[in-house]
């Protein structure tokens, strides 16, 4: 019992000097594809938008950082289709402080895939069915960041699907294809 209480006022005593901040995310990505089925897959442009939190205890140069994010990708996965999803991300990253002013991160991200269109190059709609694209997606994240402006943290990040794009494509094999994701971002902290 002493040990039970000695717990919780140690956890407590850490939570009452973490120092928390929430703060507003902004982000540019290009997308693209990896796995063995992608041969043909090129780059496209989307943006995020979100909000973060971070919570630092002193005198450690480690935060942990989840966010919730909307994310719009573009994708062009052969030479004539775009695709155009939208995400809901939750990336909850660790940040560990190499200087005051540069952090790396890493952590696991979960996506929700909202909606799915496509369009050919001449501008018509592509219909799949519902059950085309998986609706859910597990991510890796490694990132470097500075905070060199006072308020703003500038990074950058690699995003690496761990799950396949399509849930079942119904074209003999399931395709090998994960979404792969280069992200500029910037939070402002209140």
């Amino acid at each position: 019992m002493l040990k039970k209480i000695i717990l919780a006022a140690v956890v407590a005593a850490t939570a009452s000097f973490a120092q928390i901040n929430v703060g507003v995310r902004a982000g540019l990505d290009m997308n693209t594809f990896w796995g063995d089925d992608t041969e043909d897959a090129a780059s496209g442009i989307g943006f995020q938008a979100g909000v973060g939190m971070k919570m630092s205890l002193p005198m450690l140069p480690i935060t942990v950082a989840p966010e919730v994010v909307i994310d719009m990708r573009n994708f062009d996965p052969s030479d004539n289709v775009t695709l155009t999803e939208w995400a809901l991300d939750i990336p909850v990253l660790v940040r560990f402080s190499l200087l005051p002013i540069l952090y790396l991160e890493a952590g696991p991200e979960f996506a929700f895939n909202l909606s799915v269109s496509a369009e050919d190059d001449d501008g018509h709609e592509i219909e799949y069915d519902d059950d085309y694209f998986n609706t859910f997606e597990f991510d890796l994240v490694f990132g470097v960041g500075t905070g060199i402006v006072p308020l703003v943290d500038i990074d950058f990040r690699v995003v690496l699907g761990m799950t396949n794009f399509f849930a079942d494509p119904k074209l003999g094999d399931p395709l090998d294809v994960s979404n792969m994701q280069f992200v500029l971002g910037a939070t402002y902290w209140f």
